[in-house]
């Protein structure tokens, strides 16, 4: 692949799901994706999916090396964040599982603030193996927005050309109605509209807001949400010289949206926006974080750890990642340079 390389941080998750074969099973089939590929996990389970998956072992590099500034000249390479007699319970989540995970992402993420990588890549976590772990953030979401200060960022699915901005994630349904706010819409369609221009190189970005009550609360019958609430955030977006449109029914905002029209949706809850979006591109679809520093995409699904080694586990979903994680660092490195 032609172009600029991108230096990218790819966290395996946890050990114990079908991370490490996914990424092994990347690094095997190849081609060559444009990224100098820093593979973070733990070392003796990277080396053995690596063996398992036909691909040879590239060179460990300790954390703290890594950090200190040495470049490698080749890659990919392992940056180990293992922890001397450290294992991982197969078939389910663990407090050592989740540790490793966490330490993966902080490594990352402490990556990106050296200069070190310009994306990062994720691999699926568990959040009860996280939690187990006792840290105190136990998705990526947030712990990114954590450690890279980023408080404002906000989490995107991605399937071809439908993107889709989950605006209150992971949420009772029964809390989302007061989470709806004015400064949330207009907060969250600030940093859409940031991403769409800086990773898509898009000039003028179209955003739909999908309503929260059926059509659009149908004059105020099945909701005053919309007039109260979605309107004037929107009115406010558009003073501002973003093209916010809506609030408009969830239940043809979509298909509306498979026909090119407009350039990112913002969902006012999780499964308003994951429902389509797995149904769109489950196999091969992308969940990123817009708002940070650096280029993050992940795979869409879990750890699965049901069948993990069992060789049945398809990396498609992380060469989208790293595929898109990729082109959004080509293209914001170009928009920068303009």
């Amino acid at each position: 692949m032609g172009g600029k390389r991108i230096p990218t941080a790819l966290t395996i998750g946890d050990p114990a799901g079908i991370g490490p074969e996914i990424t092994a099973d990347l690094v095997a089939r190849g081609p060559d994706s444009g990224a100098d590929l820093y593979l973070v996990g733990p070392a003796a389970v990277l080396e053995a999916a690596l063996v398992e998956a036909g691909a040879p072992c590239p060179p460990v590099v300790a954390v703290e090396k890594i950090l200190a500034g040495f470049v490698p000249d080749r890659f990919p390479v392992i940056v180990d964040v293992g922890a001397p007699g450290e294992t991982y319970p197969a078939g389910g989540p663990s407090p050592a599982g989740g540790a490793v995970s966490g330490r993966a992402i902080e490594t990352a993420a402490a990556m990106v603030r050296r200069g070190i990588v310009e994306g990062i890549v994720t691999g699926p976590v568990s959040k009860e193996a996280l939690h187990l772990a006792g840290l105190r953030h136990c998705s990526h979401t947030e712990m990114l927005a954590e450690l890279l200060h980023a408080p404002e960022c906000q989490m995107m699915m991605v399937a071809g050309r439908l993107r889709i901005v989950i605006m209150t994630r992971d949420m009772p349904l029964r809390q989302v109605p007061a989470a709806v706010t004015g400064e949330r819409i207009v907060t969250c369609v600030r940093v859409t509209d940031a991403a769409l221009r800086g990773m898509w190189g898009i000039e003028r970005p179209v955003i739909s807001v999908a309503a929260l009550n059926p059509h659009a609360g149908d004059g105020g019958v099945t909701g005053t949400e919309e007039r109260e609430v979605i309107v004037p955030a929107l009115e406010a977006l558009r003073a501002e010289g973003i093209d916010a449109r809506g609030p408009l029914p969830a239940d043809t905002l979509f298909c509306r949206a498979l026909r090119r029209e407009g350039d990112a949706i913002v969902a006012l809850y999780h499964d308003q926006g994951m429902i389509p979006f797995k149904m769109s591109g489950f196999e091969a679809g992308v969940n990123m974080t817009i708002g940070l520093p650096a280029v993050r995409t992940s795979v869409c699904h879990g750890t699965a750890y049901d069948i993990a080694g069992t060789g049945a586990a398809g990396s498609g979903s992380l060469r989208a990642a790293l595929d898109l994680a990729v082109a959004c660092c080509r293209t914001r490195a170009a928009e920068r340079a303009v």
